[in-house]
């Protein structure tokens, strides 16, 4: 009997080893299930209504650690169009995109901890080279405004957030203007000169009378012809008197909030 309750004792109890195998298996579990976790609700694909075409699409939500709290909203870009005012008229400066060869305007989308203006700053240095001095970033005026404090600086264009005007993925965008001035906006080498970068294939300047002319529909990424268009009829005073027809739908029909 003694044996018995000896033998029983001594099976009662874990070992050590024992032990140590039950927490490895508690932390192998824990981390399996956080691994599981995040696996269900990181990088989901979920489906949204917008691009161009108009369609069903997928995209990714960001969701939260603890919660598991999903959204899924547009993202935030914008573009700035550098002009220049010349005897023979304005003209504006746009660039070549790498990944579809198309002409667009400068911008990018606006990362974590920027404002749409400090994106505006930090795009156009990555995609031409030019610095924008923080004197002309800050300061906003009208394109009609007869302050002269303000009537050559930065303005704004309009919100372009039509959910078909990106193929990409549903995004919103604040489009600036600002008039080009190569005696206080230079450029990164010092030449004066504006020169591609980062997704920008080439910088060109274009005449504003070849915009929806010379150079229409599908020559330009999402709606940035539409942007441009609207930009014209401002800086020539002369809102709406611009045909679209026949420009693609992108330049014809386009929901978006401009500047009058």
């Amino acid at each position: 009997m003694d044996a018995y309750y000896k033998k029983r004792n001594k099976t009662a109890f874990p070992t050590p080893r024992h032990i140590l195998a039950i927490v490895s298996l508690f932390i192998v579990s824990f981390f399996l299930s956080r691994v599981l976790y995040h696996s269900s609700t990181h990088g989901q694909h979920r489906t949204w209504h917008g691009g161009h075409p108009a369609a069903d699409r997928t995209g990714s939500c960001w969701c939260g650690d603890e919660d598991g709290y999903c959204m899924c909203t547009p993202a935030l870009s914008v573009d700035i169009v550098l002009y220049e005012k010349r005897d023979e008229g304005y003209s504006v400066w746009a660039v070549r995109r790498k990944d579809t060869g198309q002409l667009g305007t400068i911008g990018g989308f606006v990362e974590v901890g920027e404002t749409p203006v400090d994106a505006v700053v930090r795009e156009c240095e990555e995609e031409t080279g030019i610095i924008i001095p923080n004197h002309l970033a800050q300061a906003h005026g009208h394109i009609k405004s007869s302050n002269p404090a303000t009537n050559s600086l930065m303005r704004l264009i309009g919100v372009y957030s039509d959910p078909r005007r990106d193929s990409r993925r549903s995004n919103v965008s604040t489009a600036y203007a600002l008039q080009f001035d190569a005696s206080v906006m230079l450029t990164k080498d010092g030449s004066g000169i504006p020169k591609a970068g980062d997704d920008a294939k080439e910088v060109v300047s274009i005449p504003i009378e070849d915009i929806g002319t010379k150079y229409k529909g599908d020559d330009w990424f999402a709606d940035h012809l539409t942007i441009l268009l609207d930009l014209k009829e401002q800086l020539l005073g002369e809102q709406g008197s611009l045909d679209r027809n026949g420009l693609g739908e992108l330049a014809e029909h386009v929901k978006r909030s401009t500047c009058s």
